[in-house]
């Protein structure tokens, strides 16, 4: 008896575990694909710009779309979203809109020339209004895929759940670098006649399919509203008002959340120029070595082999990234995950060969795992040091290396700060929802969205959910003070994440501009002088990223 009892419950646990896998993935695969445009315009954009005439430092200024459309359309689509009423629920309808406006500026990006009769100008405007509108629409399924994921998981699994949405990025960029470095023409000649045809094509296709995958399988209960919320949620002034909320409720973030938006703050200004020249900085250094050698390609030829080199070295740099988001959950931890673990751990199956394994892993894993913060600090300090090894750095395959190292800091920065996030939302959700269902009486109907109202997150104070003098009060007074929800919060802190692109947007442009005017129009070695201005704004990324690490060293949680 005691044998089938056993068996019995191992085949619960690991059809319990098959579920909670198929609810990972098909939660998280919308990443993937977004993940695969995204990395199509940072590593392809600039170079596809430049080809259409574009100056360097006019390049710098388009990719102003990345912050003014996060700073804008995430905390829009973030409250808006939080108070949707579709049937469809309230993250999904901008999740499937957002993604047709997206394959339509792909087509027209890769397209471009067709549309406007190969005239210079009209191309290069269609071609900047294009990224620029993908950038509003990406920013809306990101916002909206972050804050599905808050709403679809319990606090106990958020952690997972954003280890899972950082692996489905890996593999994202992982494609995305894999398709720039083929020579797509020759393989795929039917989705287009050039380069940026094809990779705009299978962009469209992945996005499409793995939206609809996410869509399909996710459920949302649609929002149920109080009356007197529903004679007013679709005014326009309200929303207005709502969405004034936001900058002002900066300053009553809770503790965890506030050192996270500091962190991403200084971190970003790095990531930002990594992502958007790294592949041209591999392809300038690819040039200039081989203009030295005497090469008898034309600047053309070598700019074309250029770029391949840069997106292996940007390919490799994704393989890493999806390397460790693969390995590094395994060894990190929080409040939340650590519990858990333990629970786990004491739960084990000790009787079969299997479960002996397991058990033993996890004491591993108890004993070498690192808080998330900790993680955190050590992926900035290397990312530091990348990019100020760039002084240093003169070779293509030195600086494979330093952008392949940059995997590990990609893998944390994708993960980290959105299981922090996650984590206290979800915990502090929690805790509303319990004591709104030992509140329920006639005629209540059940609010499913995360509000938080702000002066408790702010000091870390939670009501225990056995006081009942002055309960009904306060959970009146949560719905009308306009407490903050999973997309309001993740609106917040994506300001934090596309302010440091404003900063360095104007700068690589007034440096780019500098050297342009100090050079004039034919320097000795162009590019080796290219390389070297994007060293530059590399290297100031590093000095920005040690302030991150030091913010993070401070950051508990």
């Amino acid at each position: 008896m005691d044998s089938g009892g056993s068996t019995h419950s191992r085949s619960l646990l690991r059809s319990a575990t098959v579920s909670e896998l198929a609810q990972y993935l098909s939660l998280t695969i919308a990443l993937g694909g977004l993940q695969f445009v995204w990395s199509v315009e940072t590593g392809f954009g600039s170079l596809y710009l430049l080809s259409l005439g574009m100056k360097k430092s006019h390049v710098s200024l388009v990719w102003l779309a990345g912050p003014l459309s996060g700073l804008i359309t995430q905390p829009l689509v973030g409250i808006l979203s939080d108070n949707c009423t579709a049937k469809l629920g309230r993250r999904r309808p901008y999740i499937i809109g957002s993604t047709f406006v997206v394959v339509l500026c792909l087509i027209i990006i890769g397209w471009t020339r067709e549309l406007t009769g190969s005239r210079p100008l009209p191309t290069v405007w269609l071609a900047v209004v294009a990224f620029y509108v993908l950038d509003f629409a990406i920013n809306c399924i990101q916002a909206s895929m972050r804050a599905l994921i808050v709403d679809s998981l319990p606090t106990s699994r958020q952690d997972a759940g954003t280890a899972w949405a950082s692996r489905m990025i890996g593999a994202g960029n992982v494609a995305g670098y894999l398709m720039g470095f083929l020579d797509l023409v020759r393989l795929l000649p039917f989705l287009g006649s050039t380069h940026m045809q094809v990779l705009t094509s299978i962009a469209s296709l992945a996005l499409v399919a793995t939206v609809a995958i996410t869509c399909y399988f996710t459920t949302e209960t649609p929002l149920a509203r109080l009356p007197t919320q529903l004679s007013t949620s679709g005014s326009s002034s309200s929303s207005l008002r709502a969405l004034g909320t936001i900058f002002t409720s900066i300053r009553s973030l809770p503790a965890a959340i506030k050192g996270v938006c500091r962190i991403q703050l200084f971190s970003w200004i790095g990531w930002f120029p990594f992502l958007f020249y790294g592949t041209t900085y591999v392809a300038h250094i690819y040039a200039a070595t081989h203009t030295s050698l005497g090469s008898d390609d034309n600047s053309a030829d070598l700019m074309e082999k250029g770029t391949r080199a840069g997106s292996l070295a940007m390919f490799a740099y994704a393989v890493s990234s999806l390397g460790f988001s693969l390995i590094l959950p395994l060894f990190a931890y929080s409040s939340v995950s650590r519990t858990a673990l333990r629970q786990r751990g004491a739960r084990a199956d000790t009787v079969s060969a299997f479960g002996r394994i397991r058990q033993v892993l996890r004491k591993v894993q108890q004993v070498v795992s690192v808080s998330l913060s900790r993680m955190w600090m050590v992926s900035l300090a290397v990312f530091s040091v990348a990019m100020l090894l760039t002084f240093v750095v003169s070779t293509v395959r030195g600086a494979t290396w330093l952008i392949a190292a940059c995997g590990f800091c990609w893998a944390v920065t994708i993960w980290v700060p959105f299981s922090i996030i996650g984590e206290t939302i979800s915990d502090y959700n929690s805790a509303e929802r319990s004591m709104r269902d030992e509140s329920r009486g006639d005629g209540y109907i059940p609010i499913e969205s995360a509000d938080i109202p702000m002066e408790e997150l702010a000091t870390g104070e939670r009501r225990s959910n056995n006081a009942q003098l002055g309960r009904e009060d306060t959970l009146q007074r949560s719905s009308d003070a306009g407490g903050l929800s999973a997309g309001t919060i993740l609106g917040i802190h994506n300001v934090f994440i596309v302010m440091p692109q404003f900063i360095t947007a104007l700068a690589s442009s007034l440096i780019f501009a500098f050297f342009e005017h100090a050079n004039g129009p034919e320097p000795e070695n162009p590019d080796r002088q290219h390389a070297h201005e994007i060293a530059l704004v590399l290297r100031l990324g590093g000095i920005s990223s040690v302030i991150a690490a030091y913010y993070a060293w401070k950051l508990r949680h």
